[in-house]
């Protein structure tokens, strides 16, 4: 009961403070300081599904749909758009006189540059260009894309950030994955990028705000940028974090641990900023043939069957968390309130050990791989690892930086358990979290038939009812097979300076709209 109500008094303190209106005038000068946990491990935002990329990224990059406050598409760089009757063809007027950073106006030939890049290289291509027939430019100001069948949710998945569709140059969109230079339409421009160390970026002086808009909304609104130049700085430890803010040295941290927060809950330089849910704690199961002992499904489903999720979660939140089996939140139309509820949080070893003597278990090493940069994520997957033991399981923890703990994900073997979590996605609606399950490049290394054909019922249904039911089916057949063990909903708590001004916490660190007092 304690931590429930520090948590509403901390909402309830960050609302009252930081969306009080301002006390004094905007001012425009100085180096606004975000203190990030992990490195961006790119610069070319359609290639990552990552926070860390993220935010940096969505300062210098804008894309033609994007999403508001309640992740609702609205257009940005398309002043417009507009679907045929037949539901196969979007044309979207562009706004005119929007500049790149290199000072070279943006127009049709741009977007359709880099649109097509989308479906070769984007994080999420394999949709994408199975259903986009046709891009063109038919005019300098004019983009029209053709589907090959009608797709209901398209402007959804054109809008979401989750490996967001920027718009670069077209000279830019001809290169490789990971080889542009990072040249976008946003309100800050990129100066230095320093791996593991800082990402700087001053203000866009030729940034053509959107003037159809009204005040910051998500993504979206008219993006005023007061300060002269953001620099995100990578500090992996949250002491060093902390510390930081309270010397001055930063002005917003992406997250602080439980007790800091408590202590600082009365401080009146420092605020406290509650986010709940902030994203979903997955364990998810290498189920291919690289997998070893967890390509056996009664090895996967011992494992679901040992996990106390409970007890992962209140140990490595320090109680800033939510038990929660759904894979779409309590929120959401989409909520499932009895799929996965009777397999999540068994605390069981007594049937997880009947399940491994079934399945053939003869010792094999679980590697679980995590981060040493996300203090959360480490200590999950050290306390799962635990339960295992407990289980009769003989699990190790393989820890690596977050660039080398993605990079170890996506391979097909040398690991078992990928403890981590999701945060857009599950935020943004019901078609990001799929596309980790779905498709030839699937997280689990084995391309399931039934969850391809629930994906694409809950992309290409019309109704609502018919979609949730492909939801339902999805996430039936995902906890069935322990393709993923859900743990629960993180929480998160952020800090922010009182010299801050105008600052609304969001996804995000949003540096447009802010000023420095």
């Amino acid at each position: 009961m304690a931590l429930r109500a520090l948590r509403v008094a901390l909402v309830a303190a960050a609302s009252l403070a930081l969306m009080a209106p301002a006390a004094h005038a905007q001012k425009r000068g100085g180096d606004l300081i975000f203190l990030q946990q992990s490195t961006p491990i790119t610069l070319d935002a359609i290639t990552s599904t990552e926070q860390a990329v993220r935010n940096v990224t969505m300062h210098l990059y804008e894309m033609l749909v994007t999403r508001d406050e309640g992740s609702n598409p609205i257009p940005y760089l398309a002043a417009k758009y507009e679907e045929s009757a037949d539901g196969l063809t979007y044309t979207f007027t562009l706004r005119q006189g929007v500049k790149f950073h290199n000072g070279k106006e943006m127009t049709s030939a741009d977007v359709k540059a880099s649109v097509e890049r989308y479906g070769k290289i984007g994080f999420d291509r394999a949709d994408f260009s199975r259903v986009v027939k046709a891009v063109a430019a038919p005019d300098k100001y004019t983009v029209t894309i053709t589907l090959s069948e009608r797709v209901p949710s398209f402007i959804e998945q054109l809008s979401s950030p989750r490996a967001p569709m920027v718009i670069i140059p077209a000279e830019e969109a001809a290169k490789e994955a990971n080889k542009i230079n990072p040249i976008g339409t946003g309100p800050f421009q990129l100066t230095e990028y320093v791996p593991d160390s800082h990402v700087k970026m001053k203000r866009f002086e030729d940034y053509k705000a959107n003037e159809g808009q009204g005040e910051r909304n998500g993504f979206s609104g008219r993006k005023v940028v007061y300060v002269d130049t953001v620099t995100f700085r990578i500090v992996p430890e949250a002491n060093a974090r902390v510390a930081a803010m309270e010397t001055k040295a930063g002005h917003f941290s992406e997250s602080v641990p439980n007790q800091t927060a408590k202590r600082l809950k009365d401080s009146k330089e420092i605020q406290i900023v509650t986010l709940m849910p902030w994203s979903m704690a997955f364990a998810i199961l290498n189920a291919g043939a690289g997998g070893g002992p967890t390509s056996k499904l009664g090895v996967r489903r011992a494992i679901q069957a040992a996990i106390d999720a409970e007890e992962v979660m209140l140990i490595a939140t320090d109680g800033n968390f939510r038990l929660d089996h759904a894979f779409n939140y309590p929120e959401s139309q989409y909520f499932s309130p009895e799929v996965g509820k009777a397999v999540y949080n068994q605390a069981n070893p007594a049937k997880a050990k009947q399940l491994l003597a079934e399945a053939g278990y003869a010792g094999e090493e679980i590697v679980i791989i995590t981060t040493s940069q996300i203090a959360i994520v480490k200590a999950q997957a050290e306390i799962t690892a635990e339960q295992l033991k407990n289980a009769g399981m003989k699990a190790r923890v393989a820890v690596y930086d977050t660039p080398g703990y993605i990079a170890q994900a996506g391979k097909p073997d040398g690991w078992n358990i990928y403890i981590g979590e999701f945060g857009l996605a599950p935020s943004i609606g019901p078609y990001g979290l799929p596309n980790f399950w779905t498709g030839p490049k699937n997280w689990q290394k084995l391309q399931d038939s039934q969850l391809d054909a629930a994906f694409n019922d809950l992309k290409t249904k019309t109704t609502l009812a018919e979609r949730k039911a492909a939801v339902d089916r999805f996430y039936t057949r995902v906890t069935d097979q322990a393709f993923a063990v859900k743990l629960g909903d993180n929480g998160l708590l952020q800090a922010v300076r009182s010299e801050v001004k105008n600052f609304k916490p969001y996804r995000v660190p949003r540096a447009w709209g802010v000023w420095l007092e």
